[in-house]
């Protein structure tokens, strides 16, 4: 057979292949490409296609390896872009990023390529780059509402929310079979406070869309945030008679519960909890619920119980606000149980714990309060006094740094200053007001 005849035939193999790559067939299409390869080593389709088997096949460094002899046969931007997307996919983000600019300097600015760069920032949490980005990919192409979705989150990261909510409106105007612009513009709404104007949105979109348990779910939780527990209470029980319920069963139950919690209804929020948490898998730990139960356990009081959703919450270590939360609540519940010698070792732990996070991220206010309030119950209140100051200083308008000051001034035996900084908290955050005058201070 001839060198040219040979070509055509691994040129035919490979387009058998790619048919039975996109039909799920990845064994048959692997067999196409190898005899391929064995019929022309040196045509670049079977390398590139033979990498697309292996992001099928999630094995991202075959991948990229595939894809890189490729490239060695033929500089085509594309490949880079490939690359980028097997390092990007293998976690090897800035290698890359670097791929993706080869691609951008070998002329290749695909809408994908400029969309995976964005995703790419904001994993590197630059949100200035990916909003960069995100904005170069729509662009390239309107009319794709993921790349539109994309931008609208990287504004709202960013704090941009007039821009975020113009866009939210467009996608609305230009794609209004999709639900993702409704609920990106409810979640705008309730970030602005308007609760009633969240729900009335909320309602005509779940109206719109009456088969979709996330609008349903929406639309109870802003009814619930107007404080008209019932009436969500009614739309929660509505939307477990709905075809698509289970898909957002773990959503509202965790809204049940705050329903439950909210009209002073402590045992079934706690149901609502435990049933959340049973449906915990391998992949997802529900601490949420954990929190809230740890929270609802110290409304009771109960410390013994409290302390142990703290210590779920620990040994799963994931380093979010649920898990700084659990590592000062474990030694307080500690020490109302009299436990004081450990509570005190448990308490300096942490201090040295919150120490660290604020040293990598300077902007951790709650590890920064945490911090704070584990000095408190040291005694440390200088040092305590000292941090605040500091937090306040950054970030001014933060309720709890003045009840904490004025838990310190009451300590000390200073009554009027105390009244003063609750005063100040009532002030920064109305709804303390009834919270701490039902007996809601430690």
């Amino acid at each position: 057979m001839e060198t040219s005849e040979a070509k055509l035939e691994a040129m035919d193999l490979n387009q058998q292949g790619r048919h039975l790559l996109e039909a799920g067939n990845l064994e048959g299409a692997r067999e196409k490409f190898d005899r391929a390869i064995d019929m022309e080593p040196m045509l670049m389709d079977s390398y590139k296609n033979y990498g697309d088997l292996y992001m099928a096949m999630q094995e991202y460094k075959e991948a990229k390896n595939l894809y890189k002899k490729a490239l060695l046969i033929e500089k085509k931007g594309e490949l880079y872009f490939l690359i980028g997307n097997a390092c990007f996919m293998a976690d090897d983000v800035h290698e890359g990023l670097e791929n993706y600019n080869q691609a951008i300097s070998a002329g290749y600015d695909g809408e994908d390529m400029l969309f995976f760069m964005g995703m790419a920032y904001e994993h590197l949490n630059d949100d200035s780059m990916a909003l960069r980005y995100f904005q170069k990919a729509c662009n390239k192409n309107p009319s794709r509402p993921d790349f539109v979705i994309k931008k609208i989150t990287t504004y709202v990261r960013m704090n941009m929310l007039e821009d975020a909510e113009t866009n939210a409106d467009e996608l609305i105007k230009s794609s209004p079979e999709l639900f993702d612009g409704y609920h990106i513009k409810i979640q705008l709404l309730l970030n602005k406070g308007d609760y009633e104007a969240a729900a009335d949105f909320a309602k005509e979109a779940s109206d719109r869309f009456p088969e979709d348990s996330d609008l349903m779910y929406d639309y109870a939780k802003c009814v619930a945030l107007t404080k008209k527990y019932e009436e969500a209470s009614r739309l929660i029980e509505q939307a477990k008679q709905m075809k698509y319920f289970e898909n957002s069963r773990r959503n509202f139950i965790m809204l049940e519960a705050q329903v439950a919690a909210e009209q002073g209804d402590v045992e079934k929020a706690m149901q609502c909890c435990r049933e959340s948490i049973e449906l915990d898998t391998e992949e997802y730990f529900d601490a949420e619920a954990r929190f809230m139960l740890m929270n609802l356990c110290l409304t009771k009081p109960d410390f013994e119980g409290a302390m142990g959703y703290a210590e779920e919450l620990i040994r799963k270590k994931q380093e979010d606000s649920y898990y700084f939360a659990a590592l000062y609540y474990r030694p307080y519940c500690l020490k109302q149980l009299g436990r004081t010698e450990e509570a005190q070792k448990l308490y300096k732990e942490a201090n040295s714990f919150y120490r660290l996070i604020t040293l990598k991220k300077p902007e951790a206010t709650d590890a920064y309060l945490y911090r704070a309030m584990c000095l408190k119950d040291l005694e440390e209140y200088d040092k305590s006094l000292e941090l605040l100051e500091f937090i306040d200083g950054v970030a001014g308008d933060i309720a709890e740094v003045h009840t904490l000051r004025a838990e310190i001034y009451r300590a000390l035996g200073k009554q009027m200053q105390a009244e003063e900084e609750m005063q100040k908290a009532y002030e920064k955050k109305p709804e303390l007001r009834e919270l701490y005058e039902k007996g809601g201070e430690k």
